[in-house]
């Protein structure tokens, strides 16, 4: 069973809460988070608000750096 599935084999609240928890990991970053996100990895402020200005509406909803 996937998670799609899962989902949808659940009654009531259990399936209302479950739909907030995705809801909530699956939304789009906002241009702040993305710049924010570049900051922390050491880029420098314009540069993060173009990058992030340039990126904001392709619905990113994760970034994923190397760990360093």
């Amino acid at each position: 069973m996937n998670l799609i599935e899962y989902v949808e084999s659940l009654d009531g609240d259990a399936r209302t809460a479950a739909l907030t928890v995705l809801d909530h990991f699956t939304r789009p970053m906002t241009a702040k988070e993305i710049e924010a996100n570049l900051r922390h990895r050491g880029i420098s402020q314009a540069r993060a608000a173009k990058v992030a200005d340039a990126v904001k509406d392709l619905h990113i909803v994760a970034m994923i750096g190397d760990g360093e």
